[in-house]
Protein backbone atom coordinates (compact mmCIF):
# COMPACT_ATOMS: atom_id res chain seq x y z
CA UNK A 1 0.00 0.00 0.00
CA UNK A 2 1.16 3.45 -1.13
CA UNK A 3 2.35 5.56 1.80
CA UNK A 4 0.15 8.60 2.45
CA UNK A 5 2.15 12.14 2.55
CA UNK A 6 1.52 12.19 6.32
CA UNK A 7 3.56 8.77 6.94
CA UNK A 8 6.22 9.60 4.46
CA UNK A 9 6.47 13.56 6.33
CA UNK A 10 6.80 12.29 9.71
CA UNK A 11 9.33 9.45 8.81
CA UNK A 12 11.74 12.22 7.36
CA UNK A 13 11.06 14.77 9.84
CA UNK A 14 12.10 11.98 12.63
CA UNK A 15 15.14 11.31 10.62
CA UNK A 16 16.10 15.21 10.26
CA UNK A 17 15.49 15.74 14.84
CA UNK A 18 17.91 12.74 14.75
CA UNK A 19 20.14 15.09 12.78
CA UNK A 20 19.90 17.79 14.77
CA UNK A 21 20.44 15.45 17.79
CA UNK A 22 23.71 14.06 16.13
CA UNK A 23 25.06 17.63 15.27
CA UNK A 24 24.25 18.52 19.33
CA UNK A 25 25.78 15.14 19.80
CA UNK A 26 22.65 14.22 21.72
CA UNK A 27 23.00 16.85 24.24
CA UNK A 28 19.85 17.19 26.12
CA UNK A 29 16.86 19.87 24.61
CA UNK A 30 13.55 20.45 26.51
CA UNK A 31 11.90 20.58 22.72
CA UNK A 32 12.61 20.86 18.85
CA UNK A 33 12.43 24.82 19.26
CA UNK A 34 15.62 24.14 21.55
CA UNK A 35 17.18 21.84 19.42
CA UNK A 36 16.78 24.38 16.05
CA UNK A 37 17.91 27.00 17.95
CA UNK A 38 21.22 25.16 19.39
CA UNK A 39 21.80 23.68 16.00
CA UNK A 40 21.27 26.04 13.67
CA UNK A 41 24.35 27.62 14.90
CA UNK A 42 26.83 24.76 14.27
CA UNK A 43 25.35 24.13 10.70
CA UNK A 44 24.47 25.97 7.75
CA UNK A 45 21.79 23.67 6.46
CA UNK A 46 19.49 24.27 9.60
CA UNK A 47 20.39 28.01 9.41
CA UNK A 48 19.09 27.95 5.86
CA UNK A 49 16.03 25.92 6.60
CA UNK A 50 15.49 27.07 10.14
CA UNK A 51 12.01 28.90 9.46
CA UNK A 52 11.03 26.13 7.31
CA UNK A 53 12.08 23.42 10.15
CA UNK A 54 10.15 25.67 12.76
CA UNK A 55 6.83 25.31 10.14
CA UNK A 56 7.21 21.95 9.80
CA UNK A 57 7.40 21.08 13.64
CA UNK A 58 4.02 22.86 13.81
CA UNK A 59 2.79 20.69 11.00
CA UNK A 60 3.99 17.66 12.93
CA UNK A 61 2.14 18.27 15.56
CA UNK A 62 -0.62 19.04 13.63
CA UNK A 63 -0.39 16.19 11.84
CA UNK A 64 -0.06 13.73 15.25
CA UNK A 65 -2.79 15.48 16.97
CA UNK A 66 -5.29 15.17 14.43
CA UNK A 67 -5.23 11.37 13.38
CA UNK A 68 -8.11 9.43 12.49
CA UNK A 69 -8.33 5.89 12.36
CA UNK A 70 -9.31 6.39 8.31
CA UNK A 71 -7.48 9.74 7.61
CA UNK A 72 -5.30 12.60 8.93
CA UNK A 73 -7.18 16.60 8.67
CA UNK A 74 -3.69 18.26 8.16
CA UNK A 75 -2.45 16.06 5.19
CA UNK A 76 0.87 17.38 3.77
CA UNK A 77 0.94 19.29 0.33
CA UNK A 78 3.57 17.03 -2.29
CA UNK A 79 5.96 20.33 -2.47
CA UNK A 80 5.97 20.09 1.47
CA UNK A 81 6.90 16.79 1.65
CA UNK A 82 9.47 16.96 -1.35
CA UNK A 83 11.07 19.86 0.67
CA UNK A 84 11.16 17.39 4.17
CA UNK A 85 12.47 14.90 2.05
CA UNK A 86 15.13 16.88 0.69
CA UNK A 87 16.81 18.43 3.94
CA UNK A 88 16.30 15.29 5.46
CA UNK A 89 18.59 14.04 2.55
CA UNK A 90 20.93 16.94 2.62
CA UNK A 91 21.43 16.58 6.50
CA UNK A 92 22.16 12.73 6.11
CA UNK A 93 24.60 13.36 2.78
CA UNK A 94 25.39 17.00 2.45
CA UNK A 95 27.11 17.49 -1.66
CA UNK A 96 30.73 16.99 -1.11
CA UNK A 97 33.66 20.01 -2.25
CA UNK A 98 34.66 18.04 -5.36
CA UNK A 99 30.83 17.97 -6.83
CA UNK A 100 31.23 21.97 -6.67
CA UNK A 101 34.64 22.75 -7.38
CA UNK A 102 36.62 24.41 -10.17
CA UNK A 103 38.46 21.29 -11.29
CA UNK A 104 42.02 21.88 -12.35
CA UNK A 105 42.72 25.47 -11.14
CA UNK A 106 44.92 27.69 -12.70
CA UNK A 107 48.14 28.01 -10.53
CA UNK A 108 51.89 29.14 -10.38
CA UNK A 109 55.52 28.63 -8.64
CA UNK A 110 57.63 30.51 -6.80
CA UNK A 111 59.96 31.04 -9.88
CA UNK A 112 57.45 32.46 -12.49
CA UNK A 113 57.52 35.83 -13.13
CA UNK A 114 55.24 38.04 -11.65
CA UNK A 115 54.66 39.57 -15.43
CA UNK A 116 52.87 36.28 -16.47
CA UNK A 117 50.91 36.04 -13.66
CA UNK A 118 49.81 39.52 -14.21
CA UNK A 119 48.72 39.07 -17.79
CA UNK A 120 46.73 36.02 -17.23
CA UNK A 121 45.00 37.62 -14.39
CA UNK A 122 44.11 40.22 -17.17
CA UNK A 123 43.51 37.61 -19.83
CA UNK A 124 40.90 35.43 -17.59
CA UNK A 125 39.58 38.05 -15.39
CA UNK A 126 41.29 35.78 -12.43
CA UNK A 127 41.59 37.54 -8.96
CA UNK A 128 43.51 34.98 -7.29
CA UNK A 129 46.15 32.13 -8.07
CA UNK A 130 47.56 29.38 -5.97
CA UNK A 131 51.36 29.17 -5.05
CA UNK A 132 52.92 25.56 -5.68
CA UNK A 133 56.16 24.32 -5.25
CA UNK A 134 57.07 20.43 -5.20
CA UNK A 135 53.34 19.77 -5.04
CA UNK A 136 53.07 21.73 -1.77
CA UNK A 137 50.68 24.63 -1.68
CA UNK A 138 53.06 27.73 -0.37
CA UNK A 139 50.21 30.33 -0.75
CA UNK A 140 47.54 32.33 -2.23
CA UNK A 141 48.06 35.22 -4.86
CA UNK A 142 45.31 37.90 -4.46
CA UNK A 143 44.39 40.95 -5.84
CA UNK A 144 45.58 42.05 -2.38
CA UNK A 145 48.77 40.31 -2.37
CA UNK A 146 49.91 42.11 -5.19
CA UNK A 147 49.18 45.82 -3.89
CA UNK A 148 50.73 44.62 -0.45
CA UNK A 149 53.68 44.10 -2.38
CA UNK A 150 53.75 47.14 -5.02
CA UNK A 151 53.10 49.30 -2.10
CA UNK A 152 56.74 48.36 -0.30
CA UNK A 153 58.81 47.87 -4.08
CA UNK A 154 59.04 49.36 -7.41
CA UNK A 155 56.38 49.35 -10.09
CA UNK A 156 58.54 47.34 -12.61
CA UNK A 157 57.75 43.46 -11.98
CA UNK A 158 60.09 42.85 -14.94
CA UNK A 159 62.06 40.25 -13.63
CA UNK A 160 60.81 39.44 -10.72
CA UNK A 161 59.44 35.91 -9.78
CA UNK A 162 56.46 35.07 -7.60
CA UNK A 163 58.79 34.08 -4.70
CA UNK A 164 58.76 37.95 -3.85
CA UNK A 165 55.19 37.62 -3.24
CA UNK A 166 55.90 35.40 -0.82
CA UNK A 167 56.27 37.66 2.42
CA UNK A 168 53.10 39.42 1.22
CA UNK A 169 51.13 36.44 1.21
CA UNK A 170 48.13 36.32 4.28
CA UNK A 171 46.99 33.14 5.55
CA UNK A 172 43.64 33.58 6.59
CA UNK A 173 43.11 34.59 2.77
CA UNK A 174 42.62 31.11 2.08
CA UNK A 175 41.77 27.42 3.91
CA UNK A 176 42.63 24.21 2.79
CA UNK A 177 40.23 21.70 2.25
CA UNK A 178 39.65 17.78 1.02
CA UNK A 179 37.50 16.69 -1.71
CA UNK A 180 35.84 15.10 0.04
CA UNK A 181 34.62 17.34 2.80
CA UNK A 182 31.19 18.30 2.58
CA UNK A 183 30.78 21.29 1.21
CA UNK A 184 28.26 22.64 4.66
CA UNK A 185 30.96 22.59 6.44
CA UNK A 186 32.92 25.06 3.90
CA UNK A 187 30.41 27.22 3.39
CA UNK A 188 30.61 27.29 7.82
CA UNK A 189 34.36 27.90 7.20
CA UNK A 190 33.47 30.86 5.38
CA UNK A 191 30.64 32.65 7.54
CA UNK A 192 33.39 31.64 10.34
CA UNK A 193 36.19 34.11 8.94
CA UNK A 194 33.83 36.55 8.22
CA UNK A 195 32.22 36.94 11.93
CA UNK A 196 35.90 37.31 13.06
CA UNK A 197 36.79 40.04 10.75
CA UNK A 198 38.66 37.92 7.97
CA UNK A 199 37.54 37.10 4.14
CA UNK A 200 38.58 33.69 2.98
CA UNK A 201 39.57 34.55 -0.90
CA UNK A 202 39.73 30.99 -1.77
CA UNK A 203 38.81 27.15 -0.53
CA UNK A 204 42.08 25.44 -2.08
CA UNK A 205 41.08 21.49 -2.16
CA UNK A 206 43.84 18.86 -2.25
CA UNK A 207 43.15 15.24 -2.66
CA UNK A 208 43.36 14.43 1.28
CA UNK A 209 43.21 18.13 2.78
CA UNK A 210 47.08 18.75 3.19
CA UNK A 211 48.94 21.47 1.67
CA UNK A 212 51.05 18.30 0.33
CA UNK A 213 48.92 16.98 -1.38
CA UNK A 214 47.89 17.27 -5.09
CA UNK A 215 45.96 20.50 -5.96
CA UNK A 216 42.74 19.39 -7.58
CA UNK A 217 40.62 21.97 -7.25
CA UNK A 218 39.81 25.56 -6.59
CA UNK A 219 36.09 27.23 -4.35
CA UNK A 220 36.14 30.84 -4.89
CA UNK A 221 33.18 33.54 -3.52
CA UNK A 222 31.66 33.72 -7.12
CA UNK A 223 31.29 29.71 -6.75
CA UNK A 224 28.94 30.39 -4.13
CA UNK A 225 25.30 31.30 -5.41
CA UNK A 226 25.52 27.77 -7.61
CA UNK A 227 26.73 25.86 -3.95
CA UNK A 228 23.55 28.06 -2.13
CA UNK A 229 21.14 26.65 -5.34
CA UNK A 230 22.57 22.94 -4.39
CA UNK A 231 21.07 23.72 -0.84
CA UNK A 232 17.90 25.13 -2.58
CA UNK A 233 14.70 22.20 -2.86
CA UNK A 234 14.40 21.65 -6.60
CA UNK A 235 10.75 20.56 -7.48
Amino acid sequence: MEKRNSEIFLEAFTEIERSLKEILRNEYTANFSELLHKARKLNQVVNYYASDLKEFAQLRNAIVHTKRKDFIIAEPHHDVVEEVLHIKNLLKNPPRVKSLMKHKPFYTHPQAPIKDVLKTFAEKGFMRCPVIENDRIVGLITAKTIARWLIENSYDVDGIKVQELLPYFERNDYCIVSENSDIVSLIGMFNNAVDKGSYIQAALVTQNGNPDSKLVGIISPSDFPAIIGELKVKH
